[in-house]
């Protein structure tokens, strides 16, 4: 056998086999683990060219798959103005005036991170966000992305004082007098405000109408956008994350990404989906097969339809099988009535393709599974991997189909109830008496359900070790909830080989084995030995992705 080009030893190799060992080393060549061992095993492929990782005794675990975030939308908020740490209309405020007054040419001020109790008691209203930004258009974007907030300025610009004529789910919300009053829900509600930032909203594209950017981007707004887009992917390498899930899908992502490739500045693996919309035609679906023919491989592919069923618990547009609690009549806001997801899903199906679909109440969750079975039953059965999107509340009734119909779950721990520093309002409200089946990840586990795990960046922090730390930590509220809590071992692997078996790569992702494909990451301390409430503050110190150093901290050779 040929020297490696990069051996990692002095390690505990945490290889997702199932096994208790702990391999002391493992070697790369070209972009395939090619051995494995203790120190002495591994060392004869060492070469005069061979770079040598000491890993000082810390975990080595396999690359992080992503599997729900939106890179476009993520990257442009890593420079944004963030409140998610502040609370009370003073103190909110505050924080906004002195940014806006440290940015005086910005022609917009755009904040991010805020929830629908920022203002504490106070409603969020146009008005009240005039007391704190009166002179320019002022945008708050929900830590959720499902609703926005603006001033009055920034309505009118957007035209959208008096309402407009919205698809179903979506609402410019009125006052008695027929004005706006600042929330609006949805995106078809909100990319007129998000139109008037510096891109101009493109980064919202793919999540909000899969269509390329109209008018098309420009040569310099290409170029701004590419640049965005290798900053998100560096801080993802930055964190051990070597394959990304993302959930925003059009030409023009891939278009950036491949763009990125060209240039070898693709750094991670990337998936990108086609967004079906509830207003096109279901014919639209087959777009997707021409984007799977032109991205099909490792490193940028096309071969799922992301769909959005509802909303979220947040603003009551999640789809309930019941009325919300003190809202009669009120089930939520379905963006696909059953006939129409039925028709869809069996079309996608029968090309082949995978299918995730968001779904947050126990309405849309059902709803979706019943378009599985429906596709199934007009195409045949198949190893479909299918997926529901959050799950933030299912019916009793329906845990046991997820692996009756091989659907992965794809949840987020670190937006749990009961997960400490989570905040409990107003999802608790929206709850009642369903709490006990809402973020049931242990519940869905021992129904057979395959899971992977996610951050949904940039709605939660992207570092999948703070998502770890929430999987573990998550205690009941109230005496009829089961506990959710995952070891370890439950948690790395819905972030490792959990996502490679969703997306059909366990045979050479997911895991650390010779002939896999090396994707690995060097930790800065010992996985298995840090309290789970510290697990937040793992680092990094070396990514690696398809045998490249894609990341690193600081220098581990000698």
């Amino acid at each position: 056998m040929k020297p490696a080009d990069l051996i990692i030893n002095n390690a505990r190799i945490i290889s997702m086999d199932g096994s208790a060992r702990r391999p002391q080393a493992l070697a790369v060549a070209g972009n395939r683990i090619v051995a494995m061992g203790s120190d002495d095993d591994v060392a004869g492929l060492c070469g005069p060219r061979t770079r040598v990782v000491d890993a000082r005794g810390a975990s080595v675990i396999p690359g992080i798959i992503e599997s729900h975030l939106h890179l476009f939308g993520g990257a442009v908020e890593l420079d944004s103005h963030m409140i998610n740490n502040i609370n009370g209309f003073r103190a909110v405020s505050d924080s906004i005036s002195q940014y806006a007054k440290a940015h005086p040419n910005d022609a917009v001020i755009v904040v991010n991170g805020a929830a629908h109790t920022s203002f504490g008691s106070r409603p969020i209203t146009r008005q009240a966000m005039d007391e704190i930004v009166p002179d320019r258009p002022f945008i708050m974007i929900c830590f959720d992305h499902h609703t926005v907030w603006a001033n009055t300025r920034a309505l009118h610009q957007a035209g959208l004082m008096r309402g407009a004529t919205l698809p179903p789910g979506n609402e410019v919300v009125l006052d008695a007098e027929g004005l706006a009053t600042g929330e609006l829900r949805e995106a078809a509600a909100f990319n007129p405000v998000l139109a008037l930032t510096p891109t101009g909203g493109r980064e919202w594209l793919g999540m909000t109408t899969g269509e390329n950017p109209v008018p098309p981007a420009t040569a310099a707004q290409r170029a701004t956008d590419m640049a965005l887009m290798k900053k998100g992917l560096d801080y993802a390498a930055s964190l051990g994350i070597t394959t990304l899930h993302n959930m925003d899908g059009n030409w023009y992502q891939l278009e950036l990404l491949d763009g990125l490739r060209q240039r070898d500045d693709l750094i991670a693996r990337v998936e990108v989906p086609f967004h079906q919309k509830n207003y096109f035609e279901t014919a639209r679906v087959d777009e997707a097969v021409a984007m799977r023919a032109r991205y099909n491989d490792d490193m940028l592919w096309c071969r799922r339809v992301k769909i959005f069923m509802d909303g979220v618990l947040e603003s009551m547009t999640a789809l309930m099988l019941d009325d919300y609690p003190g809202a009669p009549g009120n089930r939520g806001a379905p963006l696909f009535t059953a006939a129409q997801f039925n028709e869809v899903a069996t079309r996608i199906d029968a090309h082949g393709m995978q299918i995730s679909v968001h779904a947050i109440g126990d309405g849309g969750v059902r709803r979706t599974l019943d378009g599985y079975a429906a596709a199934r039953r007009a195409n045949g059965a198949r190893d479909s991997r299918h997926r529901i999107e959050h799950i933030e509340v299912i019916d009793p009734a329906d845990v046991p189909r997820l692996a009756e119909l091989g659907v992965v779950a794809s949840l987020q721990p670190i937006v749990g109830l009961g997960v400490p520093g989570a905040a409990l309002e107003p999802c608790l409200s929206r709850l009642g008496r369903k709490l006990p089946m809402s973020y049931a990840w242990n519940t869905l586990r021992q129904a057979g359900a395959r899971i992977a795990f996610s951050s949904d960046w940039p709605v939660s922090p992207l570092s999948p070790y703070l998502g770890m730390q929430a999987a573990m930590t998550q205690r009941p509220l109230t005496a009829d909830c089961p506990p959710q809590a995952q070891s370890l071992m439950e948690a790395l692997h819905g972030f490792t080989a959990g996502g490679a078996w969703c997306e059909f790569s366990e045979d050479r992702k997911g895991r650390l084995a010779p002939g896999y494909l090396a994707d690995v990451v060097v930790l800065d301390r010992d996985l298995e030995a840090t309290p789970p409430e510290e697990l937040g503050m793992v680092k990094p110190v070396l990514t690696v992705c398809d045998g490249r150093v894609s990341f690193e901290a600081d220098s581990h050779t000698r």
